[in-house]
């Protein structure tokens, strides 16, 4: 009787085990699926460098066409990436630039669908942080 509680008790960990290994939502880096993970070397990268730009051009094209005549953004640098893989490579961006000739910091989200022809780019958003 024990000897069968026992049995069933050691199966049924066996089986949660199993089941915990094979959802585990990893890509064996021990990263999550989904999960953000930080871009390397961001101020060296010429590649966030010029997403970093566009998100600037973009946020100024978008304030001129709903109006707003200030000054607009000028990029000088993106100090800090994150990406996160989503239907597509999400990329979440600190950039430094000058604002009214003062320097402000802003944070913006940038998505990249890299197998369209065009390797579609859409800033979802653009906002200051300090």
């Amino acid at each position: 009787m024990v000897k069968n509680k026992l049995k069933n008790l050691a199966l049924s960990f066996l089986a949660i085990a199993l089941l915990l290994i094979i959802f585990t939502p990893a890509n064996g880096y021990g990263i999550v699926v989904g999960s953000k993970t930080p871009v390397e070397d961001v101020e060296k990268d010429k590649a966030m460098q010029a997403l970093g730009r566009f998100a600037v051009e973009e946020h100024n094209k978008n304030k001129k066409n709903d109006g707003d005549t200030s000054n607009p953004i000028k990029f000088s640098q993106v100090v800090r990436a994150e990406k996160q893989i989503v239907s597509g490579i999400k990329y979440f961006l600190t950039i430094e630039g000058m604002e009214n000739g003062k320097k402000k910091t802003f944070d913006s989200i940038v998505l990249i669908k890299p197998w369209s022809k065009s390797k579609d780019k859409k800033l979802l958003s653009f906002s200051r942080i300090q």
